[in-house]
């Protein structure tokens, strides 16, 4: 028979009582949360509340916010927001010499219990407001915070406006600015969050999502890596988790056109030749790459190549602009390991060049080529956003000198900076067992057509994690979604003679849903494209698959999701 200890049923007893006592606190009503606002500025955040040395976290201001509705202001559609109390504040530095990071919290009066932080982009630098839309949402879908959350963003611990146009990581001279941007100060901010909704709502939420994209989605695999307690749930959309990598591949494409520059008018020349090589793979020639791992080997620019190799023209590709395709559908290989062992960035994939990322400039322009030929210092409104981006993390992360010729820059001279950066700012590693092992789930989408960094990373990633933890732990705790036609961004390109391509799909309820109820994501959730303005009417809708798959025609009107199956890529 086997022996109960005693200690072990007081231990279970005291648990008992302490979630019975839980269960039982008084959450003040709407009225009460309301009149109470106020009195969360000058709010004093508890010793020991923020799990990280810090600087003192303080309530600057609290001010109740009346519910409004949706509207359309100068033709543009205005979603509906709940009464909220609007929190702001700082959580000051230890470095005299660093910026604060600033903070805003937004708390319903109608509270659903959980709360979304929200995670940032680029080099960050900006206040995040945790009031604007998830990215990839559609234009009807409601605002977390309007769905009950009550949702939080940080500016990652420095102002972008201190620093001079086109210098954005001008911050990472200091070291307490750039851990707070590689980790810290997402951390202070929810544990500073998580005090003030004690404060406010007199219990702490009982759940706790990130949700981000791009550096954003980097963020919320570093909490999940680094804080694996903290969090119930993340959505990580296109994560530039191999930030060193990635950074040393976009100054290896960037390099070169400083002599031979890649005009951005032989942008649509790269996107007809790979869509005429890999567009009928899904079944369907409409102008859309869906089958995008079959797609890289049919790719050949070969035959673009000008008459003798020099430059003749946007008609043709001389042999530097074939070089310089070649180097970015290739590895980027580091003589020495980075952060988790890694040595490599993986290549990018073909497809979709001209598509729009962002409101007007097509992907390879704003990534690759810019409007200009790459400057030194980078040239803030014409050079491509690889350049601006890579230049400014040798210059002031790893070389420490903003004078620094980055065209002569090599790795290897640098090798302790670049591992202890890594070490930094890599979130690859697959060990999240940690956070799985209490029930977090993980949901990632990478978009097939970005620019800015590769989907392959995300997917060795995945790879990576199925491998270290097992088949089993991954399909009860991880899914990865790839949406063939979208950029970095979410954009796309409209389809010859009909909508644009679906990306908007929530992945917000989908995670809330496995948290709460153990109701995990489908193996294809449906993206749509629906006009921006009320009534939304819906234009096309696709099945956005789980990886491996891709959505492959099998009859019917092309702009409906049924009109597509799921088949491995």
């Amino acid at each position: 028979m086997k022996r109960i200890s005693f200690r072990a049923l007081a231990l279970s007893a005291f648990a008992l009582l302490t979630l019975a006592l839980s269960a039982c606190t008084t959450v003040p009503n709407a009225g009460q949360l309301a009149a109470s606002c106020a009195s969360l500025a000058g709010h004093a955040i508890a010793p020991g509340a923020i799990g990280l040395p810090s600087g003192k976290a303080s309530v600057t201001s609290a001010v109740l916010m009346p519910a409004s509705a949706a509207t359309v202001n100068s033709g543009a559609f205005v979603p509906a927001l709940p009464q909220f109390c609007k929190v702001s504040g700082t959580i000051a530095s230890r470095d005299p010499a660093a910026q604060a990071i600033n903070f805003q919290l937004n708390l319903p009066t109608t509270w659903n219990g959980k709360a979304l932080q929200y995670g940032g982009g680029g080099f960050n630098g900006v206040l995040i407001t945790g009031l604007a839309p998830l990215r990839d949402a559609a234009p009807d879908d409601p605002l977390p915070v309007a769905r009950g959350y009550a949702t939080f963003g940080q500016d990652s611990g420095h102002q972008a406006s201190a620093f001079a146009p086109g210098e954005p990581g001008a911050f990472a001279m200091n070291d307490e600015m750039l851990e707070n941007f590689a980790f810290a100060s997402y951390k202070k901010v929810k544990d500073t969050s998580v005090d003030i909704m004690r404060a406010y709502y007199a219990r702490p939420p009982q759940r706790m999502y990130y949700f981000g994209g791009s550096e954003g989605g980097r963020e919320g695999l570093t909490m999940a890596q680094r804080f694996p307690a903290d969090y119930d749930g993340i959505v990580s959309v296109v994560p530039v988790i191999n930030w060193t990598g990635l950074f040393h591949a976009f100054v290896r494409n960037q390099v070169p056109q400083h002599a031979d520059w890649l005009q951005p008018e032989k942008t649509a020349l790269i996107a007809k030749s790979t869509s005429a090589a890999c567009d009928a793979l899904d079944g369907l020639a409409d102008g859309v790459v869906n089958n995008y791992m079959a797609c890289q080997a049919r790719v050949d620019l070969q035959p673009l190549r000008c008459p003798g190799g020099s430059d003749a023209g946007v008609h043709c590709l001389s042999d530097a602009e074939l070089r310089l395709m070649r180097a970015i559908h290739s590895p980027y290989e580091f003589s020495f390991p980075i952060a988790n062992g890694l040595t490599a960035y993986p290549p990018w994939l073909y497809g979709h060049e001209d598509s729009l990322d962002g409101p007007s400039a097509p992907s390879m322009v704003r990534w690759v080529s810019g409007t200009a030929a790459p400057a030194a210092p980078p040239d803030a409104a014409r050079n491509s956003t690889q350049w601006i981006y890579g230049s400014n993390w040798i210059r002031y992360a790893i070389a420490r000198d903003k004078n620094h010729d980055v065209r002569g820059y090599r790795p290897e001279d640098f090798r302790d900076r670049v591992q202890k950066t890594s070490a930094l700012m890599d979130s690859t590693n697959p060990d999240l067992s940690a956070f799985f092992a209490r029930g977090g789930k993980l949901i990632l989408r990478e978009n097939a057509a970005d620019r800015a960094q590769s989907a392959l990373m995300g997917i060795q990633y995945h790879d990576a994690l199925v491998a270290r933890l097992g088949g089993a732990a991954a399909e009860r705790s991880v899914r990865l979604y790839v949406s063939p036609g979208s950029t970095h961004s979410g954009n796309s390109r409209a389809v010859a003679g009909g909508p644009a391509v679906p990306t908007m799909v929530d992945l917000l309820d989908p995670l809330d849903r496995w948290v709460s109820a153990g109701d995990a994501p489908a193996n294809a959730l449906v993206q749509v494209v629906k006009a921006p303005l009320p009534p939304f009417a819906m234009q096309a809708s696709r099945p956005m698959c789980r990886y491996p798959g891709y959505p492959h025609y099998i009859g019917g009107d092309r702009a409906q999701a049924s009109s597509y199956e799921c088949r491995p890529s």
